[in-house]
């Protein structure tokens, strides 16, 4: 049986280990949260205990395998996917009655301007040159 959105409507009619086998390749596949299969898991809330107590088997033989660490991380992200809500379909707002504002005084207009570079007191006077003697 394969795994996909319309496969998940006859997973309900499935065998307790049928459906081990099918969540085990689920969980293998490490679809992501908002796949299209999960999405139509959570949307039979029977389905969803059933594929708990399974992903619970499953980390329940996974311990004191070789890979048990990375098993145990597919299951969790598989609960996690269980877990997640699908957000609401963004509907069209329906459209606002317009009615007559009341008249609105226009904001006043505030002109940029680049500042105007800093005026120049009387130009500086060169500094005389010292002149040093030797002491004798």
């Amino acid at each position: 049986m394969a795994i996909g959105p319309s496969a998940v409507e006859r997973w309900l009619d499935l065998s307790t280990e049928e459906l081990r086998a099918q969540v085990s390749r689920l969980v293998s596949a490490r679809l992501p949260g908002d796949h299209a299969v999960w999405q139509a898991i959570r949307r039979h809330p029977a389905l969803v205990p059933r594929i708990r107590g399974v992903l619970s088997g499953l980390a329940a033989s996974a311990a004191g395998s070789k890979d048990e660490a990375m098993q145990k991380v597919w299951i969790s992200k598989a609960r996690a996917a269980l877990d997640q809500t699908t957000p609401a379909p963004v509907k069209a707002a329906p459209k606002p009655v317009v009615e007559e504002a009341p008249e609105v005084e226009p904001e006043p207009v505030i002109e940029l301007r680049e500042p105007e570079p800093a005026q120049r007191k009387a130009p500086h006077k060169a500094i005389p040159t010292m002149l040093f003697q030797e002491p004798s």
